[in-house]
């Protein structure tokens, strides 16, 4: 009978060399990578246009994330990081259009204030809220590039964006420097301009902005008249009272200096006769004696 043993031991030699490759793979084997970190953006190009020549036809504007999306139809041809308004005067939200295009505006109401001298006083100065002193001088604000949304004076323009991501502004839109021309340049008045995100629509904006009007024109009044009661009080300060002991001395009444006669113009000096004049005794001649 054959004997199956060196086949029995040639399968074992096989099964042991499996176990063992396998018991190497597994070793060497590498633990899976973790999987990569979600890529953060970073703020540091002002935003991006890739419509060549292409008309922007209609602008998406959300306050929360502050970037607007530039559309032609329905294909996104940019978008741009913007400054909305702060909380205390917020952007109004909804449905606008462009209704004029200024390239080189300067605002109406906000500005800087400077003193008499040239000193600057008020960065933030606003008219019909702030005074200025005496002799001082409001420096508009620009706002180049402007395109009007509010009959208001809500609207985009070149503005400071240092903080992106972040509002900023009284209630216009602030654009980058570098976005506003190419907005400018591809818009026309009627582009519609979308405003979304957590702010007031545009009714109730007028009814906030009517309240404000009138609580600056209430802090308008109250500096006013402190400009003036200090004007008053500096004016007293550098004068005399009638019974001051450094003014002039008071004239009692029926003085000369105070009767008729002493207004009355008076009268000439009478003009002495010229008498001719007595020849004067010559000198006598040196050796002679008087």
């Amino acid at each position: 009978m054959k004997s199956n043993l060196p086949l029995t031991l040639t399968r074992a030699t096989l099964l042991i060399g499996a176990v063992l490759l396998a018991s190497c793979q597994n070793v060497q084997k590498k633990p899976p990578a973790p999987p990569p970190e979600p890529v953060k953006e970073v703020w540091k190009y002002p935003g991006e246009w890739t419509g060549g020549d292409k008309a922007i036809t209609h602008i998406r504007i959300n306050v929360d994330t502050q970037r607007a999306t530039l559309y032609h139809g329905d294909e996104v041809v940019g978008w741009t990081y913007v400054a909305s308004g702060i909380i205390s005067y917020p952007t109004p939200t909804g449905e606008f259009k462009i209704l004029e295009k200024v390239k080189d505006k300067v605002s109406n109401l906000y500005g800087k204030g400077y003193d008499a001298g040239g000193k600057l006083v008020n960065s933030d100065f606003k008219q019909g809220r702030d005074v200025l002193p005496a002799g001082g001088q409001f420096i508009a604000a620009p706002m180049k590039y402007f395109m009007r949304l509010t009959g208001d004076g809500v609207g985009m323009h070149i503005g400071l964006i240092s903080k992106p991501g972040r509002r900023a502004s009284h209630g216009c839109i602030r654009l980058p420097s570098k976005m506003a021309p190419i907005l400018f340049a591809h818009t026309s008045v009627g582009t519609p301009v979308t405003i979304t995100g957590n702010g007031p629509d545009y009714k109730t904006y007028l009814a906030q902005s009517a309240a404000k009007a009138k609580d600056n024109a209430a802090k308008y009044a109250a500096a006013k008249k402190k400009l003036d009661d200090a004007a008053a009080a500096a004016t007293a300060a550098t004068s005399l009272a009638p019974d001051d002991p450094n003014g002039p001395a008071p004239t009692p009444a029926g003085s000369p200096a105070t009767s008729p006669a002493a207004s009355s113009p008076a009268p000439a000096t009478p003009v002495e006769e010229v008498k001719p004049a007595v020849p004067a005794t010559p000198a006598p001649t040196p050796g002679t004696i008087q």
